[in-house]
């Protein structure tokens, strides 16, 4: 028997429809499968990531953690502070410095003291009181005291500052000796070279000291406020001005 034409047709809709649901199945298929296996995929690279200990693996996206950093920071320490940025206290700025201007007094001869000193230079020893100061193969003694003690001659005058050896030039607790020009050599005082070794020798010990600036102002007797600086300072004139000698311990 001859089908009619309606129900031809109705077999043709229901064969199309059958075939685009197949193919849209098929397709849902393929994709579901895709999505599965990169999926698949990002689970196993997590786990090859993580050596398959468990642990959570940022993605590749992430910021890195403060740890992963830390160990690429190098700590450079801050400069120290040199002898040139120090900066003055204002006790150190208001200490009075000796007359260097005055004239030689008649006794003890300037030249006999001079020559006393020199002979002396090589056997001096600190005692209680009294250091050596020594610059290269000259040496004389080193007593505190005030103008007077500087006008006798008779030694390098630690004219201010704290026991040697206990300085602090960061803090202006500066070692000032000073001298004389025309006694015993101090007029060395006034301009040591840069580089200059200094050492200082007293019964607790010995301690080694290197210029690093030197200035003349002019005039002699001036006024030693601002003009102390380092660990130690040495002072005397230098024609008809003054100079000093900043030095650093080592």
């Amino acid at each position: 028997m001859t089908a009619g034409p309606g129900r031809a047709l109705r077999a043709s809709v229901a064969l199309l429809a059958g075939i685009l649901l197949a193919g849209c199945a098929e397709a849902q298929g393929v994709d579901a499968a895709r999505t599965g296996d990169t999926a698949s995929a990002t689970r196993s690279g997590a786990a090859v990531a993580a050596g398959d200990t468990g642990r959570a693996v940022p993605p590749a996206h992430a910021s890195p953690s403060p740890s992963a950093t830390r160990t690429r920071t190098r700590i450079v320490p801050a400069p120290a502070p040199t002898a040139t940025t120090r900066s003055p206290t204002p006790a150190a700025t208001h200490v009075k410095g000796p007359d260097l201007s005055r004239t030689p007094s008649p006794s003890p001869s300037p030249t006999a003291s001079a020559k006393a000193t020199a002979k002396a230079a090589a056997g001096l020893t600190a005692a209680v009181g009294r250091a050596v100061i020594r610059i290269g193969d000259w040496s004389s003694y080193v007593a505190r005291g005030g103008q007077d003690a500087v006008d006798a001659c008779r030694n390098a005058v630690q004219w201010t500052g704290p026991d040697i050896g206990r300085e602090d030039g960061y803090k202006l607790r500066t070692v000032v000796i000073v001298g004389h020009d025309y006694c015993g050599g101090y007029d060395r005082f006034a301009q040591l070279p840069k580089g200059t070794r200094v050492t200082l020798t007293t019964t607790r010990g010995t301690y080694t000291y290197e210029v690093y600036a030197d200035y003349v102002t002019p005039g002699r007797g001036v006024p030693a406020a601002g003009l102390y600086w380092g660990d130690l300072t040495l002072q005397s004139c230098v024609g008809p001005d003054t100079g000093f000698s900043y030095l650093v311990r080592l």
